[in-house]
C-alpha cells in the first residue's frame, strides 16, 4: 500500500474558488454600507449614494450566490507533495527510510478522511466536502518519532488501511507496542471478527489490558455474548 506524504496550507486567496467571492461579497457590502450611512449623516452627496448603493446590492447578491456554491464545494486547500507512505507486511518505507514493526514502541493512525467526504461543518460559508487531507500516521522507535500526513482518496482506502495494518498486529509483528494502542487501529467491524478476538483475549490473558476493558473491545452485542466470550477465552 502507498500513499502520498503532504504538507497542506489553506488559500486565502484563490479566484476559482466561490469561498473568495463569498468573502469579498461581505467585504465590499459592508464598505459600501458604512460609505453610504456616513453620506446621510455627514455628506449628504447625491452621487456617493448613486454609486454605493448599487455597489451595496450586488455585493449582497455575489455573497448568497456564493455561499450557494460555497456549500456545495470541496475544501480550498493547497498540496504539497513530500515523498510517500509505503506499508507492508513488515515494515514502513518513508522516503526509501525502512521502520520494521519489530522496532515500533509507538504507533498512531487518524485515517478517517477521504476525498468526497461530507463534512459535519454547522457553517454554510464553508466548503461541505473534504478533499481526504486530514489523516494523519505516527511513528516512535526508541530514537526517533516521525509523523507523516497523507491523503486518501476514498472511502474504501480508509478501510484498507485500518484492516491491512490490523491483519499484521493480530500476527504479534508489533511487540514493542502498547496493546490498547494497536487495538484503537482495529475497525468496529475488525473488532468482532475471530482474529482480532483471540489477539484482545490473548492481552487480556498477559495481563496487560484488564478482562472488562478487553471485552468491551471485543464490540460485543449482548449481555448474552459477553457470557459465550467468557467460556470460550476461559475469562474470568
Amino acid at each position: 500500500m502507498v500513499f502520498d506524504t503532504i504538507t497542506t496550507e489553506e488559500k486565502l486567496f484563490n479566484f476559482e474558488h466561490p469561498k473568495t467571492y463569498t468573502n469579498l461579497g461581505i467585504a465590499v457590502g459592508m464598505f459600501a454600507f458604512v460609505i453610504i450611512s456616513i453620506n446621510k449623516v455627514y455628506l449628504e452627496f447625491d452621487f456617493i449614494e448613486t454609486i454605493f448603493h448599487p455597489v451595496a446590492v450586488i455585493s449582497f447578491i455575489a455573497f448568497i450566490a456564493s455561499v450557494f456554491f460555497t456549500m456545495f464545494s470541496k475544501e480550498d486547500i493547497l498540496i504539497n507533495y513530500t515523498g510517500y507512505l509505503k506499508i507492508t507486511s513488515d515494515e514502513f518505507i518513508i522516503d526509501k527510510e525502512k521502520i520494521n514493526f519489530t522496532d515500533i514502541i509507538s504507533i498512531k493512525l487518524s485515517v478517517d478522511d477521504y476525498e468526497g467526504r461530507a463534512k459535519n461543518t454547522h457553517s454554510s460559508i464553508k466548503p461541505m466536502y473534504s478533499i481526504g487531507v486530514n489523516n494523519f500516521v505516527t511513528i516512535s522507535t526508541d530514537n526517533k518519532k516521525i509523523e507523516k500526513k497523507i491523503q486518501v482518496c476514498s472511502l474504501r482506502e480508509t478501510h484498507l488501511i485500518s484492516d491491512f495494518l490490523a491483519a499484521q498486529i493480530v500476527k504479534n509483528k508489533f511487540p514493542k507496542a502498547d496493546p490498547k494502542q494497536l487495538i484503537a487501529i482495529f475497525s468496529h467491524n475488525f473488532k468482532k471478527t475471530e482474529e482480532a478476538r483471540n489477539y484482545i483475549a490473548d492481552q487480556i490473558k498477559s495481563n496487560k489490558i484488564k478482562t472488562v476493558e478487553g471485552l468491551l473491545m471485543m464490540n460485543y452485542s449482548s449481555d448474552e455474548e459477553v457470557k459465550e466470550l467468557r467460556k470460550k477465552y476461559n475469562i474470568n
